[in-house]
């Protein structure tokens, strides 16, 4: 996957975006995020459109969890995959694909890891073809593997469908604040909500506009 593409991805999932879940087999690890800025077309027209995907990360794949919980709240992960524990919300934009530096420093900056596949020292990171670290208040994760996929619930996006989506979804939001308090209003999407136009008389969205 190109750095174009993984950019939009990055700011598409953290800009508003939440971590709502995690899973593992085999050998694949992946995170799963909500309220992420690309275009669901799997909705009817006035419902919200915004998306949940899966990251999907292959091939001598590793994860760690990070925390600064005290010793008591150490099994957070159990609980966050049986749905015990409610969305994680990323640190706006601290969510960064394919950046070995950024990810040491999220791993040394927090008090506890937590290895939850494959993990045993962070050299790792080095070895790995793609590599996901985040920050999420008092939670973090460094992932990777020698494969990608972005998964939704119509399938596996291509490069040039997520830079499409990001666009789709930047128009519906352009859309969802012309039409705000009208009749003809969109059902309230919070990912829209709290990206809030410079001036809601004439939002124009931080997204290039289509050529």
């Amino acid at each position: 996957m190109n750095k174009e593409s993984l950019n939009i991805l990055s700011d598409a999932i953290s800009d508003v975006g939440s971590w709502q879940w995690w899973y593992t087999a085999k050998d694949m690890f992946q995170l799963e995020f909500c309220d992420v800025q690309l275009y669901d077309s799997t909705k009817a027209e006035k419902e919200p459109h915004s998306s949940t995907i899966a990251l999907r990360f292959y091939g001598n794949s590793f994860a760690v969890f990070l925390d600064n919980l005290e010793e008591n709240d150490r099994n957070w992960p159990q609980r966050f995959y049986k749905d015990e524990i409610q969305v994680i919300e990323i640190d706006t934009y601290d969510l960064v694909f394919d950046d070995i530096d950024y990810a040491k420093e999220i791993y040394e900056n927090y008090r506890n890891r937590i290895p939850m596949k494959s993990f045993e020292d962070p050299i790792v990171f080095s070895s790995a073809r793609h590599i996901l670290a985040a920050k999420c208040g008092d939670y973090g994760f460094v992932v990777g593997g020698d494969d990608l996929s972005v998964v939704s619930k119509i399938g596996e996006y291509t490069e040039e469908e997520i830079i499409n989506a990001a666009k789709r979804w930047w128009a519906y939001w352009r859309d969802y604040w012309h039409l705000r308090k009208t009749k003809d209003a969109y059902e309230k999407d919070y990912a829209c909500e709290v990206t809030i136009p410079a001036d809601k008389d004439n939002p124009t969205g931080n997204f290039p506009e289509e050529d």
